[in-house]
C-alpha cells in the first residue's frame, strides 16, 4: 500500500479480545464514549440524535487544541463500522477508519484499518513517510490495547 501522489495510505492493526463478540461490538458501536477506552481521546460525545448507526456523528477532543469530528459512513451491525473524519484541525485531507470484528467463540478478533490522505500534496506525502504513518500506527495499536483492556475488564466483572 503506501502513498504515491493522490493515493490513500492504509494499514491494518489487529488484536484478539478475550470477551464475547457482543460486548466488543457494544463498546465500538457506542461512538460517543470512545474516550473511555481510547487513550488518544481525552473527551468525546455524540453530536447527532442517534447514539450509533449509519449517519451518527461524534466529536473527539484529542488534547491540546486538536479535535476530530467523525461520521459513521458504514455500519454492518455486529460486523463492521467505518468512521469518517469530516472536520479536524489535524492535517487530514480525508480519512476513514474501519473496524471489523470476527467472532472466535469465547474471544473476538478486532482489526482497525485507517485509510487516509494528508493535506499539502507532495509535502503531506513526505510528512506521512517521515513520521505521520508511524505515529498513526502507534495510535491505532494504543487504541486497540485500550479497547482490549476495557472490554476484558468489563467481561471479568460481569
Amino acid at each position: 500500500m503506501g502513498q504515491v501522489g493522490d493515493t490513500m495510505t492504509s494499514f491494518i492493526t489487529s488484536t484478539v479480545i478475550e470477551a464475547p463478540h457482543d460486548q466488543v461490538w457494544a463498546a465500538l458501536a457506542d461512538i460517543g464514549s470512545i474516550h473511555v477506552w481510547n487513550p488518544g481521546v481525552q473527551a468525546s460525545h455524540t453530536t447527532s440524535e442517534a447514539e450509533s448507526g449509519l449517519g451518527a456523528t461524534r466529536h473527539c477532543d484529542l488534547g491540546g487544541r486538536n479535535y476530530l469530528n467523525e461520521e459513521v459512513v458504514d455500519f454492518d451491525e455486529g460486523q463492521r463500522i467505518t468512521m469518517r473524519i469530516v472536520d479536524s484541525n489535524m492535517p487530514f485531507e480525508r480519512a476513514d477508519i474501519r473496524f471489523r470484528l470476527r467472532d472466535d467463540g469465547e474471544s473476538t478478533h478486532v482489526s482497525v484499518e485507517p485509510e487516509y490522505q494528508l493535506k499539502f500534496g507532495p509535502i503531506g506525502a513526505l510528512m506521512d513517510r517521515l513520521f505521520v504513518r508511524r505515529t498513526y500506527e502507534k495510535g491505532m495499536r494504543a487504541l486497540l490495547r485500550g479497547l482490549k483492556r476495557h472490554v476484558e475488564a468489563e467481561a471479568r466483572s460481569a
